[in-house]
């Protein structure tokens, strides 16, 4: 099926070319230390400390990246508020104000894991709703926790009214299983969907590794998900596969009310029982890496965006699961049949080449002149005879200075070649018609090629160089090579528009889209309630450039909505940066260390300006109580999270 390609292509009216940098702006400090731009607080809890892995743990690159750069400090169910989970597993709620301390609540209270087996993920908070919050206890189980009304002492209460499991009976392994059999689930996002009739479902995203050798055989899974079934699934030097499972699940069951499950004792409230409600997985994707992005566009569709795209959706998995070399649409079974497919538009031509085996660019030779081509290979091969030309002459004329060829996953040879006469339509490619008609719709074409990236990508494995999405394993929680890592993580990043009910594709980026910078800090339910998605920050040269989608239409497409001048180019030079975001008013972008320093850029103050202001935070301290955990927008206060302290940045100063 064909789909719409999502173009992130930048606004040229929205870029600064007389941009000459940031300059240093030192923040407005008052005297009074509850008025100063940074005020630093106490946790009024037992001290944040991140569940370490054990040293025999393995870890994919992806897996290690993502650990390093959880955030700990989550968005709150109201403006001004955040959320964090001590070392006792409390949660915590913490609410700010212009002036004055904070207020700290407890939400809730995790109950301990039983299981000594478990490979242990860190636990999260999801603001749903100003009066319901999810959070998940990092193994398999997730509470709903919803807001009572204040008592008398204008004290709030927060009940878990249901609890759900995610794991399918697979995140707990026995002692003797397989270490890289052990996995850990990841919250992507989540919704609560309301329908005329009244009922809430909630919808989310999960994610979580599954390996070769281990399989996925949760409950209720068909073994048409089974991993040994995938096509790219190609072990590593330890013998597991780093494939990831992106499930869409939806629970019901929520009551209505608060249940009356109350009794008092003493001063509080002490509930006698939780709901366990209802869970089904309405679609399975599978993919190469953790998604960075995953936002819901309305109540039946999404947006994901991860490195190298969706390996399989569900319908591929169950049609093509019999296929040993990969599953392969019936566009690319009509093309190879084909010695190429090709497209043009009224300056060029595109011809797409699907060698049959991998081979290497310098045993290529491509000689484009204006009037014909030669293509030999310099091998024996005799399977790709029916890919030779000797002086084919072309249709028309071409520019010879301005065509190129590439190879990509050693399999995919493309000709651009550009038209000398603009305008002419081809009606072949070669003088000699040969019967390849044209690909006429360009949907459909970039359908095809990206297709051709995905299976080619497996057989480019089993030549002796491994692709870049399959990562090897490490050894430490927070071990191997930190550049390693941030290289890893600077892969292009596909996104798709899918439906919510079967993970069908409607729309997607293709190759060559601009390259992920960050996302937004996450909106609280009531921005949420504006109907636009937090915005993506791409890289455009040195600039970080930010889009946004919007729901209201039938049709979204990506819309340059911002620009950060230099953002890209700075952002490279900070090597220990751990948290970076913008937020989603496109004012300013965060960056922050993993220790001590946090740095504020603002946006120009006007538009064709050649500086804007940047700042420097330093938040103090040494060793471990210097170490930033998590980093949250709430109002205009930045605040910013430490093993034993938290601490308040007010933006307007600075």
């Amino acid at each position: 099926m064909a789909y719409r390609v999502l173009d992130f292509r930048p606004d040229s009216a929205l870029l600064n070319s007389n941009f000459d940098g940031y300059k240093l702006r030192l923040p407005h400090n008052e005297d009074a230390s509850d008025k100063s731009v940074l005020r630093i607080y106490q946790l009024n809890s037992a001290p944040v400390e991140p569940q370490r892995l054990p040293n025999n743990a393995l870890l994919t690159y992806d897996e290690v990246y993502s650990r390093i750069h959880y955030n700990h400090l989550f968005a709150g169910p109201r403006q001004g508020t955040v959320i964090y989970i001590d070392q006792d597993r409390h949660v915590i709620l913490v609410e700010f104000h212009k002036e004055g301390p904070p207020r700290f609540c407890k939400l809730f209270d995790i109950p301990p894991c039983i299981n000594t087996n478990v490979f242990l993920g860190y636990p999260g908070a999801y603001s749903l709703t100003n009066t319901m919050v999810l959070i998940f206890d990092g193994i398999e189980s997730i509470y709903a926790l919803q807001r009572m009304d204040a008592n008398s002492n204008n004290r709030e209460h927060w009940l878990a009214v249901g609890v759900f499991e995610i794991g399918m009976g697979r995140v707990a392994a026995g002692p003797h299983n397989p270490k890289c059999s052990r996995i850990m689930y990841y919250i992507l996002n989540a919704t609560l969907a309301s329908f005329s009739e009244g009922a809430s479902i909630i919808r989310l995203h999960t994610c979580c590794r599954i390996d070769k050798e281990a399989g996925y055989a949760g409950e209720g899974e068909s073994s048409a998900t089974r991993t040994k079934d995938l096509p790219n699934a190609h072990p590593d030097q330890h013998g597991a596969v780093p494939t990831f499972c992106v499930q869409a699940i939806e629970v019901n069951g929520i009551p209505d009310n608060i249940p009356e499950v109350l009794a008092e004792q003493g001063t509080g409230l002490v509930q006698k029982d939780i709901v366990h409600l209802n869970v089904s997985v309405v679609h399975t994707l599978h993919t190469h890496a953790i998604p960075v992005y995953c936002e819901f566009l309305d109540a039946e569709r999404y947006i994901l965006g991860v490195k190298g795209g969706v390996v399989l959706d569900d319908t591929e998995i169950t049609r093509e699961r019999s296929s040993n070399c990969g599953p392969m649409s019936p566009a690319v079974q009509q093309m190879q049949s084909e010695p190429y497919y090709w497209t043009q538009t009224a300056s060029d031509v595109t011809v797409c080449i699907d060698l049959p085996a991998s081979i290497k660019a310098n045993q290529i030779l491509c000689e484009i002149s204006r009037t014909s081509l030669t293509l030999q290979f310099d091998t024996s091969a005799e399977y790709l005879s029916s890919h030779t030309y000797t002086q084919a002459q072309f249709c028309d004329f071409i520019v010879a200075d301005e065509s190129v060829w590439t190879l990509e996953n050693g399999r995919i040879l493309t000709l651009y070649l550009q038209k000398e006469h603009d305008g002419a339509r081809w009606a072949t490619v070669f003088a000699n018609d040969d019967g390849v008609l044209e690909t006429m719709d360009s949907n459909e074409f970039a359908m095809i090629r990206e297709r051709l990236e995905k299976y080619t990508a497996a057989d480019y494995e089993t030549h002796g160089q491994r692709a870049p999405l399959m990562q090897p394993f490490l050894d430490q929680d927070t071990g191997g090579d930190i550049d390693q890592l941030e290289e890893a993580s600077e892969l292009t990043v596909m996104f798709s528009i899918r439906d919510w009910h079967t993970g069908v594709v409607e729309a997607s980026s293709v190759v060559g889209s601009p390259e992920w910078l960050c996302a937004a800090f996450p909106p609280t339910p009531t921005q949420s309630a504006t109907k636009n998605t937090p915005p993506i920050c791409l890289k455009h040269d040195v600039d970080g450039i930010a889009f946004k989608f919007t729901s209201q239409s039938t049709d979204p497409c990506p819309q340059h909505v911002g620009t950060f001048s230099a953002l890209s180019y700075i952002q490279g030079s900070k090597r220990e940066k751990r948290f970076f975001y913008i937020d989603t008013d496109m004012t300013i972008a965060v960056i922050a260390e993993a220790q001590r320093r946090l740095y504020i850029y603002h946006q120009v103050p006007n538009p064709g300006a050649s500086s804007a202001a940047q700042n420097v935070i330093d938040l103090g301290g040494s060793g471990e109580d210097a170490e930033i955990l998590g980093v949250q927008l709430a109002n205009k206060s930045l605040v910013v999270l430490g093993r034993n302290s938290i601490c308040q940045i007010d933006v307007d100063k600075c």
